[in-house]
Parts: C-alpha cells; structure tokens; sequence
C-alpha cells in the first residue's frame, strides 16, 4: 500500500489573495467589528475540522478543538503579528488544543471516517470483488487508521500536515515550529513506523 498526498489545497496565486483578506478582515476585528470573524470561521473551519479530526480521531473532539482555538484566537488577537499568516497562526493553536485534548483524554478508536486519503489507497489497492480480498482490505483499513491515531505525539502532525493534507513541508515546518528538514524527518519516520505494524 502507498501512502499518497492529498493535494486538494489552495493554490500559490490563492494563498496571497486570502492572506490580503484575512489582513483585512482582522484590522476590522480589531477596530472593534464582529462580523468579520464570523467571516474568518467560515474559511477556516472545515481544513482545522479535518485536521483536528485526523489528530484526534473523534469527531466530537475535533469540534471541541477547533471550537477552542477560535476562541482563543479571538482573544489573543491583538497578539497576531501580521507578517505572518493567520492560517499558520490558527493551525498552530489547533494543534496545541488538539494536544491539550489529547493529554486529557485517552486516544479513540477511529470513528469510520479517518480520511478519504485512506479509503481511496484501500480502495484503489482492491482492484477485485474477492469477497475475501475485500474483507482483507477492510481489516487492513481499519488496522491502518489505529496505527495513524496510535503515531507518537512527535510523528503524528508532520505525517497529518503533509501526507494526508497535502502541505509542503515548508507550511508544516510554520505550523509546528520546525525546520523544513525536520518536518521531512518526521514524516519519514511516521511512514517507516507505518510499514514496519502494518506491512505496507
């Protein structure tokens, strides 16, 4: 089994247009205006969703830690520095939330959906109606998504981050805090502890 990215992210020209927007938009949070958060939820909510969710592996503790960070994020807002991007700065509160949760609540079984990453590389490994092959492929799935959730702390959001959101390594190393080179590191080691429980 090959574990692939998901590139389904905003693209170079996009990402100088939002952060020009989300600039704007918390000038005018701090000028004293609420709407313009609401408007900051809506961007970033479904990406600090699914990534919570696949640090976490449990929905309602995923909506607690995004619920979390813009809270935070709201109150220390007159702490955002804006020569960096907003989006880094909120991952980077989401996953210490994400860890904090963690530290209080032991780790789940995944629920059934860790990611369509997973599904699609099991899916497309299938290439046969084998009754047999296909409960294989499921046990495997589920195997795959445990071992995903059971990553130690210092592995698990680098191999989020890049290999099942798809970020570079450079944005990760933003969000966690971490040289690029380090970044590259952990995911590769993620991947060989993966292949050395599960095979692949």
């Amino acid at each position: 089994m090959i574990l692939c990215c998901d590139h389904s992210m905003t693209s170079p020209n996009n990402q100088t247009e939002d952060e020009n927007t989300d600039t704007a938009l918390i000038s005018s949070i701090l000028a004293g205006k609420d709407k313009p958060f609401t408007q900051l939820m809506r961007r970033y909510k479904s990406p600090l969703f699914r990534f919570a969710l696949r640090h976490l592996g449990d929905e309602d503790d995923a909506e607690d830690a995004v619920q979390d960070a813009f809270i935070a994020a709201y109150n220390n807002l007159h702490r955002f520095n804006p020569k960096y991007r907003f989006s880094t700065w909120i991952f980077q509160i989401t996953l210490n939330k994400c860890r904090d949760i963690g530290r209080k609540r032991k780790t789940r079984a995944f629920m059934q959906r860790l990611t369509p990453f997973v599904e699609n590389t099991v899916s497309s490994d299938i290439g046969s109606d084998n009754p047999e092959t296909l409960h294989q492929s499921r046990a495997a799935l589920s195997q795959l998504k445990d071992q995903i959730t059971q990553l130690p702390d210092t592995l698990k959001p680098a191999f989020i981050l890049c290999a099942l959101e798809g970020r570079s390594h450079k944005e990760a190393s933003e969000i966690l805090k971490l040289s690029p080179k380090a970044v590259e590191l952990r995911v590769y080691r993620a991947r060989q502890h993966l292949k050395a429980h599960l095979q692949i």
